[in-house]
């Protein structure tokens, strides 16, 4: 992230508010961001293209931007997306139409393969700090999601007193189609994989924190998919 421990033990994304200074965001559910899936033969080409290319993310206003690469669970080799933050939701659909994946240079081009486009809002606070994630799709009733989001919010913050590095993101896809519609992001971020290993070793070892685990699991009506993401901020915007 980032979800569950199995589900909800870690939870994304990726960034919301970009703040590069790993400050959350100063209220609930602000902010937004894109997502741009790829296939990437060459995951390390494509990514020192986009750090030595910062016009792609600056022509297009992002407050920050970044890549996440699927570690486990990949639907094809070479899996990973290209995100965007932005400091509101008309940022995040301005790009959408701005940016046309099939007119990019040629040398880009050449170095992935695109596969669908998401835009996504948070539904709690979230701090930037990219690492090794969580990341699962869920599908959760309506009127269930406020108490989704209360009970993890407290799981949050048990895991972090627990002496964690650890956070959470809640995010609602915009414009999914098959791919996200129906289902809620839950990104789960540990600095690196060995903490993200020892905090499920910690939860099967019966850490207090385990109950808020459960608390808020009870809320989940399916897993629909579950991945770790290697994840990282690769774009500022000039303040």
């Amino acid at each position: 992230m980032q979800k569950i421990i199995i589900s909800l033990m870690v939870f994304l994304m990726t960034p919301l508010i970009a703040q590069a200074d790993h400050h959350a965001t100063p209220g609930p559910g602000e902010g937004s961001f894109t997502t741009f899936m790829v296939q990437a033969p060459d995951v390390s080409a494509y990514i020192k293209y986009l750090k030595n290319n910062p016009e792609l993310f600056s022509g297009f206003n992002a407050a920050a931007a970044g890549v996440c690469v699927t570690i486990t669970g990949q639907d094809y080799h070479g899996e990973m997306f290209v995100w965007s933050a932005y400091s509101d939701v008309t940022g995040a659909m301005a790009e959408t139409t701005a940016y046309d994946p099939d007119k990019a240079p040629r040398e880009l081009a050449k170095l992935r393969t695109p596969k669908y486009r998401v835009a996504w809002k948070p539904l709690k606070s979230f701090v930037l700090s990219p690492g090794f994630e969580r990341v699962t799709r869920v599908k959760i009733k309506p009127e269930n999601v406020p108490a989704y989001i209360a009970a993890a919010t407290k799981l949050e913050a048990a895991i972090r007193n627990a002496g964690h590095d650890f956070n959470m993101g809640i995010f609602q896809p915009l414009g999914g189609g098959v791919h996200e519609t129906g289902t809620f992001l839950l990104r789960g971020i540990s600095p690196n994989s060995t903490e993200a290993g020892r905090l499920i070793d910690e939860y099967f070892a019966g850490a207090e924190w385990g109950q808020h685990y459960l608390k808020a699991s009870s809320l989940i009506d399916e897993v629909v998919r579950d991945t770790y993401e290697s994840c990282q901020q690769i774009y500022t915007a000039e303040q």
